[in-house]
């Protein structure tokens, strides 16, 4: 009765340390209980629910978007953020829905998504950091200052 759980659980915290090195992108977030997948080269990612038993939640797609090379999940605001060599999107993760889309700056290959204690996430380009800032285009460097003109 408990094994199809604990055998879920179990193959989504292994997806969550395992190397990203096969390609593809396998994300967990325990707070929340889901499993995030992008295949190798995908611009899709699958959001799956595992707290009771295994249920799809959605796949976050954008038009504009690369090949995925990290997620983030918000837990507070469900907000799911996938990084592309490309850009950065925010999507609901229960819907899907598209919630914002910034692209990177011209010459820019990002490479990293990490995000502070303070839940703040910045995109890295090798050693420069970028950050989403609502009501722009695409991400600006982090800690400038924008001027809206």
């Amino acid at each position: 009765m408990f094994r199809l759980p604990l055998l879920v659980l179990t193959t989504a915290i292994a997806l969550a340390a395992a190397p990203a090195r096969a390609g593809g992108v396998e994300a967990y977030c325990p707070d929340l209980k889901w499993v995030l997948l992008a295949p190798p080269g995908g611009s899709a990612v699958q959001v799956i629910d595992v707290s009771r038993g295994v249920t799809p939640l959605s796949t976050l797609r954008s038009r504009p978007r690369g090949a995925v090379l990290a997620v983030h999940v918000q837990v507070a605001s469900r907000r799911v953020w996938v990084l592309a060599e490309n850009g950065l999107d925010a999507h609901d993760g229960f819907n899907g829905r598209v919630l914002g889309h910034w692209r990177a700056p011209e010459g820019v290959r990002l490479d990293r998504l990490e995000a502070d204690a303070a839940g703040r996430l910045t995109a890295w380009s090798g050693a420069r950091p970028f950050e989403a800032v609502q009501g722009a285009a695409m991400l600006v460097p982090a800690g400038a200052r924008v001027s809206w003109r």
